[in-house]
């Protein structure tokens, strides 16, 4: 595939970002990239080819008309008509930590797989995960869903929806390199209960990281102590301070 134009690029979205408003920490709030690679770009400098299509996708634009993409299929509307070709890389396997719903102290790493499905036209998940309760009871949960894309939000979805009416939802900020690890950071909201009250809402949290080998780190418990426990609670921390409402 040949390089595009790059002072052609940076021409036609700094004229599109100058008529719009829209300033370079919008852009990049909005297709999940560094604020520097978009400064970097509006300069006429080169960028990843990803890179360029997260930034077009996020703001309806086609910058560097090249030769037709290898699979232009498109997801339906309901899945945020993005297409497939733009989103290939987001496809693999993932490692994600939450906090546990019950144990303060323990944080639940799970296996995410995602996957383009033919059938729907759309980018499909599944996610395992192990837990075990204080009593020692062990609970394994396997989910799929689909994976929603709204345009112009700089946002993933992941959803669970069950027939009858429970909804799980993870959304996150699209993918980002961070010193060499492609992180998702978001929030849960999901289903817990207890015998007592019977179901009500949780939140946590979350974030997953890409793994570059076919499967990714072991799902289970992680409790204090343990290797990556003082990671994991140190980027779930962060995600806390930047999300949550203040609390005195």
């Amino acid at each position: 595939m040949s390089k595009p134009d790059w002072e052609h690029v940076a021409g036609q979205l700094n004229a599109y970002l100058s008529k719009a408003r829209i300033s370079s920490q919008d852009v990049a709030r909005r297709a999940g990239v560094d604020r520097k690679t978009v400064d970097r770009l509006r300069r006429g400098q080169a960028v990843r080819m990803q890179t360029l299509q997260w930034i077009e996708q996020a703001l309806k634009l086609t910058l560097a008309p090249l030769a037709p993409p290898q699979d232009d299929r498109a997801a339906p509307a309901d899945y945020g008509g993005y297409r497939r070709d733009a989103v290939q890389s987001y496809a693999g396997n993932y490692t994600g930590y939450r906090r546990s719903f019950d144990t303060p102290d323990h944080i639940i790493a799970s296996y995410l797989n995602v996957t383009w499905d033919d059938d729907v036209g759309a980018l499909r998940f599944s996610e395992n995960q192990r837990n075990r309760a204080d009593t020692g009871r062990a609970y394994e949960y396997h989910f799929g869903g689909d994976v929603l894309i709204p345009p112009n939000l700089g946002v993933l979805h992941f959803v669970v929806r069950s027939d009858d009416g429970r909804i799980r939802l993870i959304s996150t900020s699209m993918p980002r390199d961070d010193g060499g690890t492609l992180y998702m950071k978001g929030f849960i909201l999901t289903l817990n209960e207890l015998s007592d009250i019977g179901y009500y809402p949780v939140t946590s949290p979350v974030f997953f990281t890409k793994e570059s080998g076919p499967q990714a780190q072991q799902a289970g418990v992680i409790v204090r102590g343990a290797s990556r426990f003082e990671w994991a609670d140190t980027v779930l921390t962060d995600i806390e301070k930047k999300f949550l409402p203040f609390r005195p």
